[in-house]
């Protein structure tokens, strides 16, 4: 029997979650965060942005690309400035199906329409994330779905998506 080398038994460096310093992980969420806002503020450039008096559709979105910007150059000189600081992990399975569910509502919500969207999307949360069984997710999606349907159903008048199938 040959034994195993060292080598063999570390951890692939691929595996999530990844180990960062918390200085460095708050820079690149700094420039991130500062890269979305220059895209709001380029965008809006392309919409009419009006005058003093009466702003139009382009004036808001360039204001908060700008503030976003701002407010990411800030934090992402203070951490530039800071000390090497604590190391932080990042890329949890939680945090990682989270965000994979919320880019997937978008794309479903015309097609299958919001309700049923936003059931599929409280149900898999509550599989995935909350360790709840399906049974009760399902049950837990629909009177929540039921209840966001009587909120803007009834309640404010509001026709959602009803979607296309």
């Amino acid at each position: 029997m040959s034994e195993q080398s060292p080598l063999s038994q570390q951890p692939s460096a691929t595996q999530l979650p990844r180990a960062f310093s918390e200085r460095r992980a708050q820079m690149l969420a700094a420039a991130a965060l500062a890269v979305v806002g220059a895209l709001f503020a380029w965008q809006s450039g392309r919409l009419d942005l009006g005058r003093v008096g009466l702003p139009g559709p382009g004036f808001f979105p360039l204001l908060l690309g700008v503030m976003l910007m701002m407010f990411a150059c800030a934090i992402g000189i203070g951490q530039w400035r800071s000390s090497q600081g604590r190391t932080i992990e990042l890329g949890h399975r939680d945090v990682l199906i989270t965000v994979a569910c919320l880019l997937a509502v978008p794309l479903l919500f015309e097609p299958l329409g919001a309700y049923l969207t936003l059931g599929l999307f409280g149900s898999a949360m509550l599989v995935l994330v909350g360790r709840v069984a399906l049974p009760l997710a399902i049950a837990a999606a629909v009177l929540a779905t039921a209840a966001c349907w009587g909120f803007f159903q009834l309640l404010l008048g509001l026709q959602l998506p009803t979607g296309q199938w």
